[in-house]
Parts: structure tokens; C-alpha cells; sequence
């Protein structure tokens, strides 16, 4: 083995397949074949031909693998220019950019890299000395052309939109004094148009007409002007759709401006046929409010302006006791007025003259049925009577059968047991109740033993208990009653005689 002409730098590379031209041609064998064999051997084979494998890629592998789709072996910074693909650069050239030198942006000798382009300024001056700073340049212009800026200004529009009804009018219509000044009237939206709102909305009509549309706009804008109208939503009118109160079938002076909501009925069918039309003049918001149809405000305040007054007891029925009309209730006439027409009658005929003359209210009130409105003073109840439950006296109804309020008794053995056997009223002389006891209570507060029975207690018999000399003794009828009635009276009918002779 050996080598063409003697030595490695005299090989003819063409041989390899790999000719050496350019700057490639006075580089040393050693340059490229760095390898070596376990013998310390240089080593040829294998070497590879990319670029990349020798060089170091200063563009981190953005533009791919292959150097030569720009760069030969003549020199690095003499590459083609024209095969240069600039949109794989940060900055791809668009517009008027494309045919610009490049050593318009970078330079003679070029720079490549470090080139400043975040912004329009860092390469064109700014005409209009920062006017409309901080906006970019790219808000109003695009790379196509300067003059192009009138279609993409549109959509950035400083201070107003050109869209929908100013996408018609020319830039010379307001920019009386150049495209890049102000208006001489003004760059308000009332310096060219007349306000039509009578609400309160201000001057900044871009808040509603933000997109310059007159009708149409977004629910929510009406939503959130609609308190400063003289109607606000309130109540379940907060989710109506605006379509229900302003159709598009009319047209938009009268959807809007001209809409009428003075009362419920411009709207709401009246679901009372007409019924309520003499009270106030037929307006729902006498009964109800926007918080909803139901419950109805009307309450026992409003039902005593009706030809029955609701009080007492009638105040806490609900409606539906006295209008039982099935669902919907929308008739609420009721011709029942009087008490016998709502109310079982449970005295029978025991007071057919009373409820000729005044009805049930003659001695009832709304109040409280059990307590009635009755002249006791034939029979005043004193004492423990006027405690003590009607029914007490008078009973109460059972099934068909009425509590008895005439004909009652007014005696005390009328309606109390003789505990006393029969001894005040079955021998003389004849003692009624109601000369011992009283209504107060039954147990005699302070008897007067000398008045009463004739028979004076003195000395030791004024400490002696009642019970001493008054036992309980049985009847025949077996019962039980306290002795009143001794039938004696002398020492010797309850003491021993210690002066008999047989007692000493």
C-alpha cells in the first residue's frame, strides 16, 4: 500500500468523490481527517462530506442542514443572496420590504445578525412626530404600501369606529384639515350628530354605538341603560326579551320612542275579562306587582274597600276558602255575604228571631267564634262562673243534636251535686246554696256559726276544729256527706259527765 505520488497531500481528491474547491483547497489533510486507528494511524475512511460535521452552524440549525442552498467554498459572507429564503428569518419581507437591497437594512460591509425590527420606527422616520404614540405604526399601515393605511384604519380608528354606517362616509367628510388631523369640529360623536335620547345617556354615544350601528345592538346594552330610561326593568321585566316589548315588526320611532307603557294593559292581556275596570281604572298594579302575577298585593286592607271587610278570623283564611273556584281563579265575584251562607248553623232554631234580626253577628264576632258577644246580665257570671267554659253549662253540639242555650238552669242544684245529702233542703229550715257559699269558692271564706245556726261558739268551742264536732257520716244511700245538722245541742250530747256518781 501507498500512496499516489508518495505522500497523502499529493492524492488527486477528485478521486474520493469529494473534489476540494474554493477555499477548501490549501486546507491540510490533517484539517478534516482527525481520526485515528488503534495504531495511532491517521484514518480516511469514513470521514463525512456535510458541512456541519467540520463547521459550527452560527445559525443553530434554523435554515436546516444543507450551507449550500446559500453559502460555496469560495468564501462564507459571499453567499446568494437571491437563494435566500427570508421568511425563514425572524423578520420575513412582505410588501414594499421585498424589493429592498438588502444592504439597505444591513449595511455595507453587511451585518447579518443584531438587526433592530421590533418597530417601524427603528427604520422609518415618523411623520407624524408622535402624534399617535404609543400606537403602532402597524395599526394604521401595512407593508403593502404608506398610502394604503385608509382601509386598515377602518378597524384602528383612533377615537371612533368607521365601521357600519361611517364605512361610507369619506375621510375628507371630517378630516377637514388632513387625514392625519383631528376634525375642526371635533372628534366627538355630538360635534357632528344631533342627540336624539331624551334619557340622561351623556355625549359618549360610542358607549351604546360603540360599532356605529344605530338599531340592533347587543341585549345587554339596552339591559344596562335601560334605568336611565323613564321605564327600568324591574322584577321578572329584567328577563323579558327586548323583542317582546319592541318587536321589529314596528317600525323603530314607534318600537322605541314612541312606545306606550303607562299602564300593565298596553302590554298584558287583561286575564280578568274586564272585571276590576272600576277599580282603579282597571290597573293591574292595584293587585299586582312585576314581581310576578302571584301572590296578588290585594290583602285584607284592600279587600275593606269591597262590600265585605275582612277582620278577625276572616283576615287569616286564604282566599281560597271563601273563592273556590277551580284554576285558574280568575272570576273573584263572591255573592255569600252573610254568615249562614259560609257557616253550618250549630244552634239549631234556638235563635231564629236573633238571625232574622241581625244574623249570626248578634252575639258573634269575627274574632273568635267561642268567644261570643253575649248579655249575660239575666244571669251574671260571677266568681267562678265567669271562668268556667260555656259548655260547661250549655254543652256542646253533638252530631245533629245543639248545645242547649235556652232553657238552662239558673238554680245551683241545677247544675251542682247536693254534697250535703239533702240536709239543708229536706229539713227546716230550709237553707238554699247561696246562703252559705258564694261563686267566689266553694269553701266558705268566714261562717258566721252564731247567726247561721243559732248556736254561739265561745270559750274552747271557738278553737275547736270543724271536723271535731261535723263528721262524715254514710247515708242509707250509701253515700258519703259531712254531718251540719247535729239535732242536739247540750254538753252531755258530746261530753262525759264527771259529777255522776259512778264516776267517782
Amino acid at each position: 500500500m501507498r500512496w499516489p505520488g508518495g505522500s497523502p497531500d499529493k492524492l488527486d481528491h477528485d478521486l474520493t468523490g469529494w473534489p476540494l474547491a474554493g477555499k477548501h483547497q490549501p486546507v491540510g489533510c490533517a484539517k478534516c481527517h482527525t481520526k485515528q486507528s488503534p495504531l495511532g494511524k491517521t484514518q480516511y475512511v469514513g470521514t463525512k462530506a456535510t458541512c456541519a460535521s467540520c463547521h459550527k452552524d452560527p445559525h443553530a440549525n434554523r435554515f436546516g442542514g444543507d450551507c449550500k442552498k446559500c453559502h460555496d467554498e469560495r468564501a462564507w459572507g459571499d453567499f446568494a443572496k437571491d437563494k435566500f429564503d427570508h421568511a425563514q428569518a425572524r423578520y420575513p419581507l412582505t410588501g414594499k420590504h421585498v424589493p429592498v437591497p438588502c444592504e439597505k437594512c444591513h449595511g455595507t460591509p453587511a451585518t447579518w445578525t443584531g438587526i433592530a425590527f421590533g418597530a417601524c420606527d427603528e427604520c422609518h422616520d415618523d411623520p407624524h412626530a408622535g402624534e399617535f404614540k404609543p400606537k403602532a405604526c402597524a395599526a394604521c399601515h401595512q407593508t403593502s404600501g404608506w398610502e394604503s393605511a385608509s382601509d386598515l384604519m377602518r378597524d384602528q380608528h383612533p377615537w371612533l369606529s368607521l365601521r357600519n354606517g361611517h364605512a361610507r362616509v369619506g375621510c375628507k367628510k371630517c378630516h377637514d384639515r388632513g387625514n392625519d388631523k383631528a376634525p375642526s369640529k371635533g372628534n366627538s360623536c355630538v360635534d357632528c350628530h344631533k342627540a336624539v335620547h331624551e334619557a340622561p345617556f351623556g355625549n359618549r354615544c360610542d358607549g351604546c354605538h360603540k360599532t356605529i350601528k344605530w338599531l340592533g345592538l347587543p341585549e345587554q346594552i339596552g339591559r344596562d341603560a335601560h334605568p336611565k330610561t323613564a321605564y327600568p326593568l324591574e322584577g321578572k321585566h329584567q328577563r323579558v326579551s327586548c323583542a317582546s316589548c319592541h318587536p321589529k315588526d314596528k317600525p323603530a320611532a314607534a318600537r322605541y320612542r314612541q312606545l306606550t307603557f303607562d299602564r300593565c294593559g298596553a302590554c298584558h292581556t287583561d286575564r280578568h275579562a274586564g272585571e276590576f275596570a272600576a277599580r282603579a281604572a282597571g290597573e293591574c298594579a292595584a293587585c299586582h306587582t312585576v314581581g310576578g302575577f302571584a301572590p296578588t298585593t290585594f290583602g285584607p286592607p284592600q279587600h275593606a274597600t269591597t262590600a265585605f271587610v275582612l277582620d278577625g278570623r276572616h283576615a287569616a283564611t286564604p282566599c281560597t276558602g271563601c273563592h273556590t273556584a277551580p284554576r285558574p281563579r280568575l272570576d273573584w265575584r263572591q255573592p255569600k255575604r252573610a254568615c249562614a251562607e259560609c257557616h253550618a248553623n250549630p244552634h239549631g232554631d234556638q235563635f231564629a228571631k236573633e238571625l232574622a234580626a241581625g244574623g249570626c253577628a248578634s252575639c258573634h264576632a269575627t274574632d273568635d267564634w267561642r268567644q261570643p258577644r253575649i248579655d249575660h246580665s239575666t244571669w251574671p257570671l260571677t266568681g267562678k262562673h265567669a271562668t268556667t267554659a260555656c259548655a260547661r253549662c250549655h254543652g256542646e253540639t253533638q252530631g245533629a243534636e245543639a248545645a242547649a242555650f235556652r232553657g238552662v238552669p239558673r238554680t245551683c242544684d241545677g247544675c251542682h251535686d247536693d254534697v250535703h245529702g239533702g240536709q239543708f233542703r229536706l229539713s227546716a229550715p230550709v237553707r238554699r246554696c247561696e246562703d252559705c257559699h258564694t261563686t267566689a269558692q266553694f269553701t266558705l271564706p268566714g261562717f258566721d256559726h252564731a247567726a247561721m245556726t243559732t248556736y254561739r261558739l265561745e270559750g274552747k268551742h271557738a278553737a275547736v276544729a270543724c271536723a271535731k264536732c261535723h263528721q262524715p257520716s254514710e247515708l242509707r244511700n250509701g253515700v258519703t256527706a259531712t254531718r251540719y245538722r247535729l239535732g242536739y245541742r247540750a254538753c252531755k250530747d258530746c261530753h262525759a259527765n264527771p259529777h255522776r256518781e259512778d264516776a267517782r
